[in-house]
């Protein structure tokens, strides 16, 4: 009978004379094992991981390793051999294995190494067992804290919810906590009953006030809403609540499938269509996706009337927004990237200079300004260098540094350019033109794929193949022209399934918090 069991110092006579075939792979997780473990990384002679993705080869002191899927575990010899598990979650990865066919001989223990995060956490995790769970809802948003990226650690659907929860007054019956980088850049908030920042490093803080805080409030939160990463979440107890918000409900797929229904409690979506669909490319039972609508729609209804001024945008006649979805990644975010557009700018169809000067003065006679926002992932290096009257460009600083979400300001927009991004379904519920830029799409869906199999089916807007037919969009909605009216009205009764500023609420009174 296979056991788990955390890797010891007490293990390390054993283990030092066997060769070690490490479960899935974690770079930071090696790292530590060689720095506290440097004689088992010398024995390892090969990673297991079945994300393809992930395999090839890496690196680990100094030793190149191969990574492979677990179909190659049939030819070891165990005898000589042992699994130890190098990931989050090593009780996942036990199962995983545990059910292989490939293991039908392995006997005794797999192992797990405990990265010092997760051992702080199973001490906390005793610590607090017995004790009843507290009125705590925990948020966090943004990708994990190895990808940080300035203003994402506050933003949107956790952050559009949390608002919601303080204009209800739901601060006078839970204890609101965030999780972020920097507690001390959200002092504004600390005058508010029941509100408080706590930075997510405070996980392995040297620090054990800091410690305490961190841990109390993750192993007491009654409720736990994150935005992407939800690693932090992985060893909560059964009474305890997570809610995967997400960002959206696109037509670009999941990169590499996990199946995510042990990994929290429920998802939100817009429609019983996405439901479907999340159910599908995240592993998820019916009843873990509810069909609200995204917290952060609310906030299209609603821009802030100041947005454009405080951003130095120019007045116009009317405002187009640019929103491509990124191919490109920034430097420390490299493992992200999908592919780099050839041209001048980093941009489809818009690709050189000369367009964007062409494109200026087309702006220019008609009173339109265009206003192009990257993603927060995007390497704006190529565009950066773009200086024009009528266009504007919007990077993450800018909207961080004003604290403006881009649903904060996306209300203002008489028309939308996106591609792939998840930001043309949500500007759906307003109602107005959107253009596609589809010259890479082959590329894409090669590249990243997309949930529906006929794209151009369930586009609701004018496909953009050529920078003469993004032109033509610019001045159908300079000239209140809106071709596809009909299909986009028709697309949005099936992809959401409510058209109101109601989100938030329904969110709550769906987790039943009131």
């Amino acid at each position: 009978m296979i056991k788990l069991k955390r890797l010891e110092e007490s293990d390390i006579v054993v283990l030092k004379e066997k060769e070690l075939y490490c479960y899935e792979r974690s770079d930071s997780y090696l790292m530590e094992l060689n720095i506290e473990y440097p004689m088992l990384t010398g024995r390892i002679v090969g990673i297991i991981d079945n994300i393809r993705r992930n395999q090839g080869v890496t690196v680990v002191a100094g030793r190149e390793i191969a990574i492979k899927d677990s179909a190659c575990l049939a030819q070891v010899e165990w005898s000589d051999s042992v699994l130890l598990i190098t990931s989050d979650y090593h009780e996942e990865a036990f199962e995983k294995l545990a059910s292989l066919r490939e293991l039908q001989n392995y006997h005794g223990i797999i192992y797990y190494f405990a990265s010092r995060e997760t051992r702080l956490e199973e001490s906390y995790r005793e610590q607090y067992q017995d004790q009843k769970l507290e009125n705590i809802v925990l948020f966090r948003s943004g990708p994990h804290a190895s990808s940080y990226v300035k203003g994402m650690d506050f933003t949107d659907n956790t952050r559009a919810l949390f608002e919601y929860m303080l204009t209800e007054h739901l601060n006078d019956i839970y204890e609101l906590v965030w999780l972020v980088k920097d507690p001390q850049q959200f002092t504004q908030y600390q005058s508010i009953k029941n509100v408080s920042f706590l930075s997510f490093d405070w996980s392995v803080s040297e620090d054990k006030e800091e410690r305490d805080r961190y841990y109390r409030a993750l192993c007491l939160a009654r409720y736990l809403f994150f935005t992407d990463a939800y690693g932090f979440a992985r060893n909560s107890r059964q009474d305890q609540i997570r809610i995967q918000l997400w960002h959206g409900c696109g037509f670009k797929t999941r990169v590499n499938f996990v199946r995510c229904e042990k990994r929290y409690e429920y998802t939100m979506v817009i429609s019983d269509l996405y439901a479907k669909i999340h159910q599908d490319i995240y592993g998820l039972r019916p009843d873990q996706v509810l069909v609200t609508g995204y917290a952060k729609d609310d906030w299209l209804f609603h821009p802030l009337e100041d947005a454009l001024e405080r951003l130095e945008i120019p007045e116009a006649g009317k405002y187009i927004f640019w929103l491509p979805t990124f191919r490109t990644a920034r430097m420390n975010l490299a493992q992200l990237n999908e592919y780099d557009l050839k041209g001048q700018t980093g941009l489809p169809l818009v690709d050189t200079y000369e367009k964007f000067e062409e494109l200026d003065w087309l702006l220019d006679s008609l009173n339109t300004v265009v206003i192009i926002k990257l993603h927060p992932f995007q390497n704006s290096e190529k565009i950066g260098q773009i200086r024009m009257r009528h266009i504007v460009l919007l990077d993450n600083d800018m909207l961080t540094d004003q604290d403006i979400q881009i649903n904060q300001l996306l209300g203002h927009a008489d028309g939308l350019i996106s591609d792939y991004s998840s930001v043309a379904v949500d500007y759906m519920l307003l109602d107005r033109p959107i253009g596609f830029t589809l010259g890479d799409v082959e590329e894409y869906k090669m590249s990243r794929g997309f949930v529906f199999e006929n794209l151009r089916e369930w586009l609701p807007g004018v496909e953009l193949y050529s920078f003469g037919r993004f032109c033509a969009f610019v001045k159908d909605v300079a000239s209140g022209v809106d071709l596809t009216m009909e299909k986009r009205q028709a697309l949005r009764k099936i992809m959401h399934k409510y058209q109101d500023d109601q989100s938030s609420r329904r969110i709550v009174e769906a987790l039943r918090m009131i």
